[in-house]
């Protein structure tokens, strides 16, 4: 029995021995979560399993079971391991058959590049008997949706290009005419800096325990995202939802929050410094050039930006304020802005540090912030990248 929901219910699977591996990093199911759920289509579950006909098969059946809308991704090829389409069928009590029409897709496709057509190939061609096939115009693997009972198999391919081209045109729209959409969905998201989880939850935790929006905190490298998800019958009521809640947020957490969707923190702190008229240059020391990195992809060739300076590997011994104004003192006399960040990873023998220092040309002043890290070394650096921003955001 399928769950109980007010909206169609789905679940993704993704196929391949290589996603379970650690290797591969399955980017297929987010991307086609966030396309269902601005549809209206509830995501109920995410998986992956192996090259496994039977394995397969078994995920394929619980889905049915319980969702509206089962969607694979991968299996598809043309070598022995790609099971889906046998799975599919074994799934739904159904023959494998050999379509001609598919197989002279293919045949075609190979032509038009100029290659050979291996005969492996031909599985390819093979669908679950009654299945409704989806041509792939930018790959080779024709794809196939099975409506079996009351849900709907949809098969994609695993390559990323194919199968979001594949959702954009062939799937979202089979899904629209089945489930036509009565709502209208909208997702606002909110970043703030300079708190943690913990404490924008004790701020605001109150929004997050609404039906409608939707209210969910996801935290980053010094970055907690707000996203606010509203339902409604048009789009004036919908922005009227998120607008509320979008207002009492900023009444609970003030300049906490520092840009809205799109904006990425050193886009807004960019920003600031060209409507004031400064500029700002780096130094950083075992980030890994992340500072840098962040400012150079925000100006956009726009100038505010004026130069980075990288210097070695994770700075151990001493005093992590001592050696920030050492970086800063010890710059070249050529990295010169109204402001200068200093940023870096302090490593003692049982602990890491992080550490910023923010120079001002105007009144020669140097501010430093500095603290405790307790995650991976590898992302360290973008920590530290995100509190200089936030530093010099406060100061500009």
């Amino acid at each position: 029995m399928h769950k109980v929901s007010t909206k169609p219910t789905a679940e993704i699977i993704a196929i391949g021995s290589e996603l379970l591996s650690g290797y591969i990093i399955d980017t297929n199911s987010s991307h086609i979560s966030r396309v269902l759920a601005s549809s209206g289509i509830e995501v109920c579950f995410i998986s992956a399993v192996g090259d496994d006909e039977e394995v397969i098969a078994d995920a394929i059946r619980r889905a049915l079971s319980r969702v509206d809308i089962v969607l694979t991704t991968g299996g598809l090829g043309p070598t022995i391991d790609d099971k889906t389409r046998a799975a599919v069928s074994l799934a739904t009590d159904r023959s494998l058959i050999f379509e001609e029409i598919l197989f002279q897709q293919i045949e075609s496709r190979f032509s038009h590049w100029g290659r050979k057509m291996s005969d492996n190939n031909v599985r390819q061609a093979y669908m679950p008997d009654g299945a409704l096939p989806i041509e792939n115009p930018v790959g080779t693997a024709p794809c196939f949706v099975v409506e079996h009972d009351e849900s709907h198999v949809i098969c994609l391919p695993g390559v990323p290009r194919e199968m979001k081209y594949l959702l954009d045109h062939e799937v979202m729209p089979y899904l629209d005419r089945i489930f036509p959409a009565n709502d209208v969905i909208k997702t606002r998201v909110l970043h703030t800096a300079g708190v943690g989880e913990s404490v924008v939850d004790a701020k605001i935790g109150h929004l997050e325990s609404m039906e409608n929006p939707v209210v969910g905190l996801a935290a980053h490298q010094g970055i907690v995202d707000i996203r606010i998800t509203a339902t409604g019958s048009s789009d004036k009521e919908v922005d009227k939802l998120i607008n509320n809640v979008e207002e009492e947020a900023r009444g609970h957490l003030g300049d906490v929050i520092f840009g809205v969707d799109g904006q990425s923190l050193a886009s807004v702190v960019l920003e600031q410094l060209e409507k004031s008229g400064h500029t700002v240059s780096v130094v950083e020391s075992g980030t890994s050039g992340e500072l840098a990195s962040k400012l150079v992809v925000a100006d956009k060739a726009r100038g505010v930006f004026g130069m980075g300076l990288l210097c070695g590997n994770f700075v151990s011994g001493g005093d992590i304020e001592t050696n920030l104004k050492d970086m800063m003192k010890s710059r070249p006399t050529d990295l010169d802005s109204s402001f200068i960040i200093a940023s870096s990873v302090y490593v003692n023998e049982n602990s890491i540090e992080i550490g910023v220092a923010l120079y001002r040309s105007d009144n020669k002043s140097i501010t430093t912030k500095t603290r405790g890290f307790g995650g991976h070394i590898d992302y360290a650096g973008e920590w530290a990248a995100n509190v200089g921003l936030d530093l010099l955001r406060d100061c500009v």
